[in-house]
């Protein structure tokens, strides 16, 4: 069966890690995500670099089977930043800060992400099937462990 869609929107990703000029988005990258020091802001910053980096893998699929490789190691790192991401959110709620806001949206694009590397999987065929798996069971380990951080009260 195929799970319904889900409603959640994926940043515009920008530069794409096949312009020549993608270092110096990621080195921008690096060095805001240094400077915040709210694990709240920096969750909420992890969330959106993970979002740019999977819809950025949907880009260079688009483009063809030679940026399929490309492809699914963006959305790799990305899924870097998605779990970072968590371990933030798990902080701030430590600290009492309210994350209701924060984990409803990670759990849509955690959901949004397996739909997505279903896509890859279906598309790239048995070439990556290795890899799509590997992100496949990763993004549903992050859906699992935000669900239970939203059960906790």
């Amino acid at each position: 069966p195929t799970p319904t869609p889900i409603e959640y929107r994926l940043a515009y990703p920008g530069l794409l890690p096949d312009s020549s000029l993608y270092f110096f988005k990621t080195l921008r990258d690096k060095a805001v995500g240094f400077l915040i020091s709210d694990p709240l802001k920096k969750a909420e910053f992890n969330l959106l670099a993970a979002d740019k980096r999977l819809n950025s893998g949907i880009f260079l699929f688009d483009k063809g089977k030679d940026k399929y490789s490309l492809a699914i190691s963006t959305v790799s790192k990305g899924e870097n930043y998605f779990e970072e991401a968590i371990v933030k959110v798990t902080e701030a709620k430590k600290q009492g800060m309210d994350t209701n806001d924060i984990l409803r949206r990670l759990s849509d694009s955690a959901y949004k992400h397996q739909e997505v590397i279903r896509t890859f999987e279906k598309t790239s065929g048995q070439d990556f099937k290795e890899e799509t798996v590997s992100l496949q069971k990763r993004a549903e380990d992050f859906k699992k462990q935000v669900d239970l951080l939203r059960a906790q009260k």
